[in-house]
């Protein structure tokens, strides 16, 4: 049987890092980074914990991560996208207004 990673790593996880990784993965939830918008597996923040998650007694982005539903995820991109095609929209609408040649140069 595999010993999860979160066990033998225990000693230098910190414990914040154990419980956040634990509570997704009872609960079939996502972890996200707010500040980088960008989901992780329980696994994957697992994986990758010490290269997201900075404490040098400074500075401590912990607070940027939250447990989410899968389906958050899902929902939150599809308006990110929605977002992006108003920007295009607006852009392209610019551009028809615009009267300007586009020449290679010589």
């Amino acid at each position: 049987m595999s010993v999860p990673a979160w066990v033998t790593r225990n000693k230098e996880t910190p414990s914040n890092i154990v419980s956040l990784i634990k509570t997704a993965k009872v609960n079939g939830c996502w972890i996200f980074h707010e500040r980088h918008q960008r989901f992780y597996t329980p696994e994957e923040f697992e994986e990758n914990w010490d290269k997201v998650v900075q404490s040098d007694g400074k500075v401590n982005n912990f607070k940027e991560f939250k447990i989410v539903n899968p389906m958050y995820a899902v929902r939150l991109c599809a308006r990110w996208v929605d977002i992006a095609n108003q920007r295009q929209q607006e852009v392209l609408k610019k551009l028809e207004g615009y009267n300007g040649e586009f020449k290679k140069k010589a």
